[in-house]
């Protein structure tokens, strides 16, 4: 049996984006197929557990100071630095925290400017979510909290080359998801 595109239903659309080309492709086709079938567009983005690298810190940290001071955060780790063996575990969890507020912060940027860029097109139900954890597992668990009858991921995303030895975020999404999923490049 045959399926043609009126036996489609996509009422609730998921696009995980993470900054990568590959999921702003993913956002733009999310964002057509929304507005072609009049579908609630959702967009998550996913913050993993993974350290930053020094550029993104240090460019977060310039950017987003006084956000970071929301977070109390505002004191530089290098400060931190005249605790000696002691307060090294104090200077990790610090670390960790920082870590931690930067991403979340970066996440909260992608999804505004994804939720701009998809207002701009005309797209008027939309739903930003910013969830911590595996991405993969955060994608399904979110695919079926909403409802979504479609996920669109970008194929390849900002990992390391690791995540190609554990399989990839959309590899593992396209897999185990019990909806249609859209890889994009």
């Amino acid at each position: 049996m045959t399926s043609n595109t009126n036996d489609i239903q996509m009422k609730k659309i998921l696009v995980a984006i993470d900054g990568s080309d590959h999921a702003r492709n993913a956002l733009t086709l999310a964002g057509d197929l929304a507005q072609k079938y009049e579908a609630r567009l959702f967009i998550l983005h996913v913050v993993d557990q993974k350290p930053l690298g020094h550029e993104e810190r240090h460019l977060a940290e310039i950017e987003f100071a006084d956000r970071l001071a929301s977070f109390g955060l505002d004191e530089p780790p290098e400060a931190l630095q005249g605790y000696g063996r002691i307060g090294l575990g104090g200077f990790m969890h610090a670390q960790h925290q920082r870590n931690a507020a930067v991403k979340n912060i970066l996440g909260e940027e992608l999804l505004n400017i994804a939720k701009q860029d998809t207002a701009s097109g005309g797209i008027t139900e939309v739903e930003t979510m910013l969830l911590n954890g595996d991405p993969a597992e955060k994608i399904l668990e979110t695919a079926d909290r909403t409802g979504a009858n479609l996920v669109v991921i970008g194929s390849r995303g900002l990992s390391d080359l690791g995540g190609m030895w554990l399989g990839s975020v959309s590899h593992k999404v396209a897999h185990l998801s019990p909806v249609n999923v859209i890889t994009v490049r």
